[in-house]
């Protein structure tokens, strides 16, 4: 019997029995459909989170660190021994002059609260927001990117360093109720703000304005840019320096310039931009006032000019002792957790086609014991019992694959359908655009429709083999 007849006879023994071979179908359906939901929703974390990596020029960034670090899964990122290299201005300068460098800089950043002030009814007014980065950048630092996704005004230049200044998101203006809105985040009878909109004129020129608590000297006056406060007691630690005072800080940076937070960076976590020294000014004054702070750097960026480079020199920074870390590192960390993520989904919805492995055994059971006559006929013709398996199992998968692509399809559907309400929820939410959580890859249509087939031939096997072993003269007599 040719291979092409075994399937349109085994097709036409599964249309006599419609009802029967609909439920056990639906059980494959469940089951992969269940296991392609699962899977795709690891798969698109997956895919979101390294979506969020990309939108800063994070490929052509090298993290270099005073010591080597660890890229293994369980002690990512903590030193693994050997003395710490120093970092500090005089290194700086030592990597610009590696081939291919675009920009080197020490990563400062620093959480507070942002507050901005504006004037209303000629009365200063202080508009408090929620937590925020302040930044720290160099000039050539600002790549294309960043100037992409400036929506007004201007970064600082060389040419106009415009001292106390700052680069502020637009999302985190309109929730403080400084700014319009930008599209897809305006509320019934807003218009939105589109790049050079002329109502961004309203927010550049005020300030913002962060505030910390410092120990200075008793009597020191207040360096260029603070607003000088009253103490607010003597020192709060018996061990403190007798001589100073802890005073509520304010530094004071004025807006030159808006950006689009979903175009760059988290969009969670926005970042007001500063530039690089102002960025240390604030460092060292978070830490203790006059630079008795420990000198050099915790952690310097490294931008490289081209993304094939990055590994050179990579490989160049570790052969001078540092330790780095890039990309590729935090996306091979992604990737073992979200395999791990992938592997657990895809054993829990796999339990919906163990279930169906046992429906389609019992179908096939029944088509036996129903067809003994069938078998016993044809057998009396010739037919060998590797035919006779053959039909069972070719039976088995065709089960398995039909019920396997309407479950793919249906847990695509399904997918798309979570996707839409998620973007929409979370555009909502004052969140980014496109956002997607569920994706089916070719390799999980795939590998589900292989997987679902041979489950079904498994099942298959013990009713083939069964069938194939039916004596012909007692099958003969159940006529």
């Amino acid at each position: 019997m040719r291979v092409a007849d075994a399937f349109r006879y085994s097709l036409g023994n599964l249309a006599r029995q419609k009802l029967r071979t609909f439920l056990t179908v639906f059980g494959v359906i469940v089951g992969t459909g269940a296991i392609v939901l699962m899977v795709s929703l690891g798969i698109g974390l997956q895919e979101q989170t390294i979506s969020f990596f990309n939108k800063v020029d994070i490929l052509t960034t090298v993290t270099v660190f005073p010591q080597k670090r660890s890229t293994s899964f369980m002690s990512f990122g903590k030193p693994v021994g050997g003395a710490p290299m120093k970092l500090d201005d005089a290194v700086i300068e030592e990597f610009k002059a590696i081939p291919g460098v675009q920009a080197v800089f020490p990563n400062l950043n620093l959480n507070g609260r942002l507050m901005i002030d504006k004037v209303e009814d000629g009365k200063k007014k202080t508009v408090n927001g929620g937590f925020i980065v302040y930044l720290g950048l160099p000039q050539d630092a600002l790549t294309p990117l960043y100037r992409d996704a400036l929506l007004a005004g201007n970064y600082w230049s060389e040419e106009n360093p415009a001292e106390h200044c700052a680069v502020v998101p637009a999302d985190t203006l309109y929730d403080m109720g400084l700014g319009p809105p930008l599209a897809g985040k305006q509320k019934p009878g807003e218009t939105p703000a589109a790049k050079g909109d002329p109502r961004w004129k309203d927010v550049l020129g005020l300030e913002v304005k962060i505030q910390f608590n410092m120990a200075v000297a008793k009597g020191e006056p207040p360096a260029k840019g603070e607003d000088e406060k009253d103490p607010e007691g003597g020192p709060k630690d018996p061990g403190e320096d007798p001589e100073t005072v802890t005073k509520r800080v304010t530094k004071r940076f004025k807006i030159i310039g808006v950006y689009d937070s979903a175009n760059i960076g988290n969009p969670f976590v926005p970042a007001v931009f500063v530039p690089l020294e102002q960025g240390k000014e604030l460092m060292k004054m978070r830490g203790t006032r006059g630079g008795t702070a420990e000198p050099g750097y915790q952690q310097v960026m490294v931008k490289v000019k081209d993304a094939s480079r990055t590994d050179e020199i990579r490989r160049e920074l570790d052969a001078r002792g540092y330790g780095t870390l890039t990309f590729q590192d935090v996306v091979e960390v992604i990737g073992y957790v979200f395999v791990t993520l992938k592997a657990v989904l895809g054993a829990v919805a796999s339990i919906g086609l163990i279930v169906a492995f046992f429906g389609i055994a019992n179908t096939m059971i029944m088509a036996i014991l129903e067809r003994t006559r069938e078998i016993g006929i044809m057998k009396a013709l010739g037919a060998r019992n590797s035919e006779i398996r053959r039909l069972f199992i070719v039976e088995a998968a065709a089960i398995g694959g039909l019920g396997a692509l309407f479950g793919i399809g249906g847990g695509w559907a399904i997918g798309k359908g979570f996707n839409l309400v998620t973007a929409w929820f979370v555009v909502k939410r004052g969140g980014p655009e496109n956002v997607h959580l569920f994706s089916v890859s070719p390799w999980l249509a795939g590998g589900t429709l292989t997987f679902a087939i041979f489950v079904a031939v498994i099942a298959g096997l013990y009713p083939a083999w069964r069938a194939s072993r039916l004596d012909p003269v007692a099958a003969l007599r159940s006529l």
